[in-house]
C-alpha cells in the first residue's frame, strides 16, 4: 500500500466500502423476497362466496402462482447482483475522479516542492484561494522555506567571510618568509623549519580556495559545449609531475564525449578527483580516467588502486570536511572540501558522482552526465 498513490487508496478505500454496503443491501433484500416467495407457497387454499359470486379454489391456480414467484425471485436476485456491481463500478469510477479534483492542490504542492533546491529557496510556493489545510500547508512550507535560506545564507557568508579574513595574515606570513628564505644571514637547521612552514603556509592556501569555491554559488551563466577528452587530457598533463613523484602511471581510455557546462568548472571537478586518486594511491600504482556512452548518460571514471572506501563512507566522503581516517588525510595533505567543491558544481551540471568498489583494490569515482 506504501507505493500506491493516495488518489488509488482513497478510490480502493471507498470501493471496497461500496461492495460491502451494495452485497449487505442485496442480502438483506433477496432474504426477504424468498421469505415472501415462500410465505405465497404455504399459503392456504380456501374458496370464498361473495353473493351470486363464488371464487374458485386456490388448489388449482396456486402451483401457478408459486411458479410465477419463484421466476419474479430469481430475476430479482439476479438484477440485485447486476445492480450491485454497476453501483460499485459507477461508485469507484466517480471517486477516482472526485478525489483526484480533490487532491489537485496536494498534487499541484507536491510538484512546486519538487522544483525547490539549494538555488531558489527564495521563490515563495503560489498560496492557494480556498481557505482549507492545502493552505495553511502552503503558508507553513513558505515559512520553512524562508528560514532555511536564510541558514544557506549565513552559512555562506560565513564560509567567504572567514576565507577573506584568513587570507590576509596568510599572505603577509607568506611574504615574510619569502624574504626571510632569501636572506644569507641564517641559523643551522632554519631551512627545515622555513619548509615545513611553507608546507603548512601551502595547506593553509588550499583550505581557504575550497572554501570560496563552496561558498560560491557557481551559476552557469555561459553553457557551452565541452569535449570532456580533452578536459581530462589537459589535466592529467597538469597533474603528471605530482604523477611521477610517485611513479604512478596515468592513463586515459574512452570515446569522445561532450557535454554542456562551464570549462573552468568542470576542470576544477577533474583536477580534485584525479589529484586524490594520485594522492591515496600507492606508489608504482595505476590510475586511469574512462570516459564512455551508456544509454542516455555519460559516465566517466577516475579509478585508483588505493586502500578503497567502505560501503558505509561511499557516501559521506562528499560531505565537507569528512574524512574516514583524519591521520593518514594529513599525511597526504588536503582540505577536506574537495569532493563537496565536485559534488556541488556537478549538481549545477545536472550531473551526480558516486564511489563504487574496484575489484582489483581501490575505488572509482563516477561522474554520470545526461547525454
Amino acid at each position: 500500500m506504501k507505493k500506491i498513490s493516495l488518489r488509488l487508496r482513497f478510490t480502493l478505500t471507498a470501493s471496497v466500502f461500496l461492495f460491502v454496503s451494495c452485497t449487505v443491501l442485496a442480502f438483506l433484500s433477496n432474504f426477504s423476497a424468498n421469505k415472501m416467495v415462500e410465505a405465497i407457497e404455504l399459503q392456504p387454499s380456501v374458496a370464498v362466496q361473495e353473493g351470486d359470486v363464488l371464487f374458485f379454489p386456490l388448489e388449482e391456480i396456486q402451483p401457478a402462482i408459486a411458479t410465477e414467484a419463484q421466476k419474479s425471485y430469481h430475476v430479482f436476485r439476479t438484477e440485485s447482483i447486476v445492480a450491485t456491481i454497476c453501483i460499485v463500478t459507477v461508485g469507484s469510477l466517480a471517486t477516482y475522479f472526485a478525489s483526484g479534483y480533490v487532491l489537485k492542490p496536494i498534487r499541484t504542492l507536491s510538484q512546486e516542492v519538487e522544483k525547490r533546491n539549494a538555488t531558489n529557496l527564495e521563490k515563495q510556493i503560489p498560496i492557494p484561494q480556498s481557505a482549507d489545510e492545502i493552505q495553511q500547508l502552503t503558508v507553513s512550507f513558505n515559512h520553512m522555506l524562508k528560514q532555511l535560506q536564510h541558514a544557506f545564507e549565513l552559512q555562506k557568508q560565513f564560509s567567504a567571510d572567514a576565507a577573506h579574513e584568513l587570507r590576509t595574515p596568510l599572505a603577509v606570513m607568506q611574504a615574510k618568509l619569502d624574504v626571510f628564505s632569501m636572506s644569507e644571514q641564517r641559523l643551522e637547521d632554519v631551512d627545515s623549519l622555513v619548509a615545513s612552514m611553507n608546507q603548512q603556509l601551502d595547506r593553509l592556501n588550499a583550505l581557504i580556495e575550497e572554501l570560496l569555491w563552496f561558498s560560491r554559488d557557481l551559476p552557469l551563466e555561459e553553457c557551452r559545449d565541452v569535449p570532456l577528452d580533452l578536459l581530462i587530457s589537459d589535466v592529467a598533463e597538469e597533474l603528471s609531475c605530482v604523477a611521477e613523484e610517485k611513479q604512478i602511471t596515468l592513463t586515459l581510455d574512452g570515446e569522445n564525449c561532450v557535454v554542456q557546462g562551464q570549462d573552468n568548472l568542470l576542470e576544477r571537478v577533474f583536477y580534485n578527483l584525479i589529484e586524490n586518486a594520485i594522492k591515496y594511491s600507492a606508489p608504482s600504482s595505476h590510475v586511469s580516467i574512462r570516459t564512455k556512452h551508456q544509454e542516455n548518460h555519460i559516465l566517466v571514471d577516475v579509478i585508483d588502486e588505493g586502500e578503497g572506501i567502505p560501503q558505509e563512507y561511499r557516501e559521506l566522503v562528499f560531505e565537507p570536511f569528512f574524512r574516514i581516517d583524519k591521520s593518514r588525510s594529513r599525511l597526504v595533505g588536503g582540505s577536506g572540501l574537495g569532493l563537496a567543491v565536485c559534488k556541488k558544481i556537478l549538481e549545477r551540471h545536472g550531473a551526480s558522482i558516486c564511489v563504487l568498489e574496484h575489484q582489483g583494490g581501490g575505488s572509482i569515482f563516477r561522474v554520470i552526465f545526461p547525454s
